[in-house]
């Protein structure tokens, strides 16, 4: 049976699995008292990096990252497992923590009867999925903290998210959770292995071998379903506040460059219409909401409400990676410079604060700061005056949105793009100098420049306020992923700095994480890289690499994307199913060798694979790419037809696997500022399916088929633009 993916939600609480349910019907509550700060002997997670597994090396809890360790202690005592997931950036991570795991009573009580072992999901993403559909199967949702039980063997048989210290709202206290299924341990114990081999059973995911006769759908059929795909997002679509579903509301950012890709190649259609109005009308509401960060750039992870207007603060370094190529493909659909203003500002943000001085990129900001969620980011009318003066403050509270009431909690407002700084202006009652004769369009600009120099204020006072927590480690998936968004924004937008950030960052990481073995590591912090890579730290950061290849025409970047390619196919590729696997398969102390070609919070790691190998292909004409990437397109089309929805980033990319993309080589005079006519013509929506790959100058010798012969003819930067071996003869006019 196939389980369909969840979307990621965040403290949804859990009710007791069915089959244990009865385990507290007669179980009092317990009294936890709220703790006195006390400094405890650091545990066993004092020599880990993670900076979520350092926030507990303190607590009473006896705490063990998953280990020989730890695993070996629970068969040798013949205890259950509590098994805590979460991340540094999770608000209710954080309460969980300071309600049981400080508290000196429910510490001792677990450290008595259970071996408690504490992950970061961001570090091992393996166990969290397979311990996250437990949770998901025994509850009906899921989210972090993740909590669940499992058996010696690592059998999951009970679970949920966060649960309060004391039982209320019809659910049990976590004492109350603890005392009982340390009673259902002892008094029924074959109860529970039953359960917890049942439930093991039942998470098993087995794709079909691929039917050797299944034939690649051709592209007049592929047309129609793509129409029909649009129409599954528009039946879910908000049209008051864009977006999709109620709240909360998540970027999803894949859905939207679908939708992108979809409004550019059924352009004149009415697919193609409702596809651009909803791709173009969510990415407004989401940037003029409260989740984009008005004063640094970057957006939050999600929005608690239905409008865009109140996030949960935490700002995760996927979400920038996903979102800035939405946005600049948006520009690129519509010509708006709103949407281009977007990306720069969130490229920005990412080089301003977000990357190390080795030239990684941090895994996340929390939301929470001085114990407070949001705190650092919201505002009052009465701090506006006082940083601006009352009519520049008055400007600012009607730009942003900041009342009296407020929008969020104790009288402060999270800021939003309330109003236009004309009409903001206005409503100060602030009138600019210009010549009567002019229209009231004049007025566009001096007000424009009152709101960045109003903006550039309020960010320099929020840099004296104490800020969130940074998440430093360096993950090699997200990387790759913010690594692609600057490679594009800096071809797409003419920036070299942005592309030299994304050159530098992957420099480091096939510098500092990769084995002796040349095969990758997950995680980087404080000069140590450990945990083997997962199937998304290979497909991001292959894809990386040849989007810098593109914004270069440096070799090395996709030479190395082939040996990451090479390596990909090598240890995660099923030729039966044609579903890559999610692990390497060489971890024994893994319940499940997973396969999810579906899209969670971010992107779907198996299309992102076969995206990369299907762009090796169309540069290299290697078959070897070809092969894989097609069969695997095959083994998902049956998917895509049953649930198009959680399969965004597969709808996107299937249309390479049916006609292969053009390639456009634009060879320089020498230096890079040749190349950039031809940089702003290719970003024409009829250049959407091209690979443009731009480069400086070329050697005619090139072993590479894509620079050999070809030089810049008549001193001019020449276009060669090819669809596999067909090439149109090459162009100086850009």
């Amino acid at each position: 049976m196939l389980v369909l993916p969840y979307r990621e939600s965040h403290y949804r609480h859990a009710m007791p699995a069915p089959f244990l349910s009865l385990l507290f019907a007669t179980t009092a509550c317990a009294q936890v008292q709220d703790p006195e700060p006390v400094t405890h002997p650091a545990n066993h997670l004092v020599n880990e990096t993670s900076p979520y597994l350092l926030q507990h090396a303190n607590n009473p809890v006896d705490w063990y990252p998953w280990g020989d360790e730890a695993l070996r202690r629970a068969k040798d005592e013949n205890k259950p497992i509590f098994l805590s997931i979460g991340y540094s950036a999770c608000h209710w991570c954080h309460v969980m923590e300071h309600e049981s795991f400080e508290d000196e009573e429910v510490a001792a009580y677990m450290n008595e009867h259970f071996i408690n072992i504490k992950v970061d999901r961001e570090e091992r993403p393996d166990l969290d999925d397979i311990y996250m559909a437990a949770v998901q199967r025994m509850t009906g949702s899921g989210g972090w903290p993740m909590s669940v039980w499992l058996t010696p063997d690592l059998k999951p048989f009970y679970g949920g998210t966060y649960f309060p210290p004391l039982g209320k709202y019809q659910r049990p206290g976590f004492l109350d959770v603890l005392t009982g299924l340390k009673d259902a341990w002892e008094n029924r114990h074959d109860e529970i292995v039953a359960a917890a081999n049942s439930l093991t059973e039942a998470l098993v995911v087995e794709f079909p071998p691929l039917d050797e006769k299944t034939a690649l759908v051709d592209l007049e059929e592929l047309i129609k379903q793509e129409a029909s795909w649009v129409g599954s997002l528009r039946a879910s679509f908000d049209e008051i506040d864009g977006g999709f579903g109620q709240a909360p509301k998540f970027p999803r950012a894949e859905d939207l460059r679908f939708l992108l890709a979809a409004a550019q190649r059924h352009a004149g259609s009415e697919a193609g219409r409702h596809a651009s109005e909803m791709a173009l009308f969510t990415l407004s509401k989401m940037a003029s909401g409260g989740m984009y960060d008005r004063l640094a750039g970057g957006f939050s992870r999600y929005s608690v409400d239905g409008q865009w207007l109140i996030p949960h603060f935490e700002k995760m370094l996927y979400d920038q990676g996903t979102l800035v190529p939405a946005y600049l493909e948006g520009w690129r659909l519509s010509g708006d410079s709103y949407y281009e203003g977007i990306a720069r500002q969130s490229c920005d943000y990412l080089l301003r604060e977000m990357q190390a001085p080795g030239g990684g990129f941090y895994s996340s900001t929390d939301a929470d700061s001085e114990g407070e969620e949001g705190k650092f980011f919201v505002w009052t009318p009465e701090q506006l005056t006082e940083l601006l003066g009352e009519q520049n403050g008055a400007f600012a509270a009607a730009l942003y949105g900041v009342t009296k009431e407020g929008n969020f909690e104790h009288g402060t407002s999270a800021l939003r793009a309330a109003m236009s700084p004309v009409n903001a202006a206005e409503a100060a009652g602030i009138t600019f100098d210009v010549a009567a004769d002019t229209d009231a369009g004049s007025a566009a600009a001096p007000a424009a420049a009152l709101a960045e120099e109003v903006r550039a204020v309020l960010y320099t006072a929020r840099l004296e306020r104490i800020p969130p927590a940074t998440d430093d480690k360096i993950l090699t998936a997200w990387n790759g992923l913010a690594i692609d968004a600057l490679a594009q924004a800096g071809r797409t937008l003419g920036e070299e700095r942005y592309t030299a950030a994304a050159a530098e960052a992957a420099n480091f990481l096939l510098t500092n994480l990769r084995a002796e073995d040349g095969r990758l590591l997950r995680a980087y912090r404080e000069g140590k890289a450990q945990h083997s890579a997962v199937l998304e730290d290979y497909a991001y950061l292959c894809r990386a690499l040849l989007s810098l290849f593109q914004s270069t025409g440096e070799t090395r970047w996709l030479e190395q994307a082939q040996e990451i390619a090479t390596r990909m196919v090598d240890d995660f590729w099923d030729q039966e199913s044609g579903i890559f696997f999610d692990t390497d398969g060489r971890d024994e102390q893994l319940l499940q060798r997973l396969q999810q070609p579906w899209d969670g919070a971010i992107p779907s790691a198996n299309a992102v694979a076969l995206e990369s190998l299907l762009k090796l292909h169309a540069l290299t004409q290697d078959r070897q790419w070809l092969e894989p990437a097609q069969r695997g397109c095959k083994a998902l089309y049956p998917m895509l037809m049953r649930n198009p929805r959680s399969f965004s980033t597969s709808l996107r990319l299937f249309r390479w696997a049916v006609t292969e993309p053009a390639v456009a080589v634009v060879v320089g005079t020498g230096e890079r500022a040749s190349l950039g006519a031809w940089r702003v013509n290719l970003n024409a929506p009829q250049y959407f399916d091209t690979l443009p790959i731009l480069m400086p100058s070329a050697a005619v010798q090139s072993e590479l088929g894509l620079f050999a012969d070809r030089p810049a003819i008549d001193g001019k930067a020449t276009l060669y633009l090819c669809e596999g071996q067909s090439c149109q003869l090459p162009r100086t006019d850009s």
